[in-house]
């Protein structure tokens, strides 16, 4: 049975690293630049969406701080606003997955429900992963 989402006022981040906190900022932020700057020259960003939002590249896997700025530019788009609500952050060493419903102009149905696997190197994120639920 699906999960019926209702709309949420603003509700309190759960514990997060400073890290996470600043990818967090970044992403609601809407600015591609900010959010590439985040990532390694080198670092790689796969979701499902990428294959919808950046089609011509024909692959789910952004290579690249350039293609994930171009990626975010692109996305960020479609936003008039944008905000997540952590639900979990499972930290360790330098791994994190993240658990947040987004909450958009886009979700008019409810929030969607989102997981992120982030590597860091040092404080530079080198490997995203995004599975949306």
């Amino acid at each position: 049975m699906p999960v019926k989402w209702r709309k949420l006022g603003p509700m309190p981040d759960v514990a997060a690293s400073e890290r996470v906190l600043a990818w967090k900022a970044a992403w609601e932020s809407r600015d591609p630049d900010r959010v590439a700057a985040l990532y390694e020259p080198d670092a790689t960003h796969a979701s499902a969406r990428v294959a919808t939002i950046r089609p011509e590249l024909g692959r789910s896997e952004l290579r690249g701080a350039a293609e994930i700025a171009e990626y975010a530019r692109a996305g960020f788009a479609r936003f008039t606003w944008l905000r997540f609500d952590l639900l979990t952050v499972t930290e360790s060493g330098d791994r994190a997955a993240v658990e947040h419903l987004r909450h958009s102009n886009l979700d008019s149905t409810g929030p969607a429900h989102v997981l992120e696997l982030i590597e860091w190197r040092g404080g530079a994120i080198v490997a995203v992963r995004v599975f949306h639920f």
